[in-house]
Formats: structure tokens, sequence, C-alpha cells
């Protein structure tokens, strides 16, 4: 019987809340509250049905409204993005950029000048050239990873790593070596809050020295964490360090690899 009690006891408080939700809604994640179902938005204890008009969508947090691909928000309508000759929708959908050999001059895309075109040839070739450099130095590409409630892509650059080697006191070999890892994360990101975004990076060296066999290598881990605004970006540095016994008498240290990761994405 007491068994019983308990079971009841524990239902009807759940009936009675369950009959205490207003229409569209759902109890939340926490079993605090509640929350309006997915194209209904909290207006105080009720939930209204969102108002999607021509060419648009229900967003991703699921209680507004965003333009198709092709049109940009002007006021409660989506207007149709007007692309001009030698040009194309941009990467967010919303607006245009000029397709490559021409610049955006005011509402039209011109022409390219000799010069202009030589410049943005350089750039491409210094850019090949860096991605070349890059792997040489065995320092890893852009990494993304998708914030899952937005869609909001997140990615990590290695701008560089440069090593600094300090000679033991009298002697001729090292004692230990210095990494300076510099990186960029950036996120494409639209809302009105910030993501958290878990970073850790990695550098190996190589080195020999007069007593060791061979060529031998050791490595290193940091961890960073980052809040990202609205299409933000931050650049950090990391450091770090080498030592090594003065017995192996170490003549030649490199970067081998550098690599940085995202562990953890998470909108706040």
């Amino acid at each position: 019987m007491k068994k019983l009690l308990v079971i009841v006891l524990l239902i009807i408080p759940r009936i009675l809340f369950a009959e205490d939700l207003p229409n569209n809604s759902h109890p939340n994640i926490y079993g605090t509250g509640w929350d309006c179902d997915r194209g209904y938005y909290k207006s105080g204890d009720k939930c209204v049905k969102v108002i999607v008009p021509e060419n648009a969508s229900i967003d991703v947090y699921g209680n507004g409204w965003t333009c198709n691909r092709g049109y940009y928000k002007s006021g409660d309508k989506c207007v149709k993005v007007i692309v001009p000759e030698n040009a194309s929708i941009d990467i967010y959908g919303s607006g245009w950029a000029c397709n490559k050999g021409y610049k955006k001059a005011n509402n039209v895309c011109a022409p390219m000048t000799k010069e202009e075109l030589q410049k943005q040839k350089e750039q491409e070739q210094a850019l090949i050239a860096e991605i070349q450099r890059r792997k040489a130095q065995g320092i890893s590409g852009d990494v993304c990873e998708t914030e899952y409630k937005t869609n909001a892509e997140v990615c990590i650059r290695i701008n560089g790593a440069d090593l600094d080697c300090n000679e033991s006191y009298g002697d001729n070999y090292y004692r230990d070596c210095d990494v300076t890892l510099s990186y960029e994360v950036q996120t494409d990101y639209e809302g009105g809050s910030y993501i958290d975004v878990d970073i850790e990076c990695r550098v190996e060296i190589e080195y020999k020295g007069k007593q060791t066999y061979g060529t031998q290598s050791d490595s290193s881990n940091q961890d960073e964490s980052h809040s990202l605004y609205a299409h933000d970006s931050e650049t950090e540095t990391m450091y770090f360090n080498f030592s090594f016994s003065s017995y192996k008498e170490i003549t030649s240290v490199k970067i081998s690899s550098a690599e940085c990761e995202i562990d953890n994405v998470e909108l706040e």
C-alpha cells in the first residue's frame, strides 16, 4: 500500500503540470517550466503562432523566421536581392558579390583594370605559396565544426609556428626550445547571443643529438576557450617549451607538425 501511495503521489504532480501547459507548448528540458513548440513564440502565458512571410521559413531557433536564400529582411517582409550583371548571390544568401575579374562600383560590377587583375593574381600566388609553406612546415589547414542549434560554422586556422632554441652555457648544444604558435578562430554565426568554443592545439618536434640514436620526437598539447559573437574572430598565441637532457647534447631541432582542433562548440 505504501508503494502504491508513493507512485500516485509522483504521478499526480506530472498530470497537474501537463494540464497547466498552454496550447502548442511542451515541458522544457529542465522540468521546471515550458517552451513553445517549433513555429510558436512565447507571449506572456501563451504560445503565439509565428507569421512567416512569403519567401521565408522558420529560423533555427524555431520561434522566429528568416528569409530564404536570395532574399533579405525588410521590416516584416522578405525582399528579393537584385543581382547586377557579372555578380552572384553571396555566401550569406542575403546580398551579392562581384564575380572574379570584376569589382563593386556602387550598385554594379565593373571590370577590373589590368593593374588590379595583376594585383589579384599576385595575391592568389602569394596564398598558394603560403599554403605550400604551411604544408612543408607541417601546419594543418582550416578545421571547422558546426554548432548544431544554429548551423553556424566555427573554424580555426593556424597562422604560423616559430621555433627558438636556447644553447647551453659554455657548450655548443641546446638545453631547451620554445615554440610560439599563433592561430585564429572565427565564426559566421548571425544570432544575438554568443558561441563558446573549446580548442586544443598540438605541436610536435623532431631533434637529433650527439648522444642520440637517429631522430627522436616529442610533442605537447594545450587547451584554450573562446567566446565568439556574430561574425566574430579572435587571434591567440600559445607557447610550448621542450627541454632536453644535457647528456643527449641536442644539436638539431625542427617543428615536424602543428595542428589545432575544435573540441566543443556550444551556443550560450
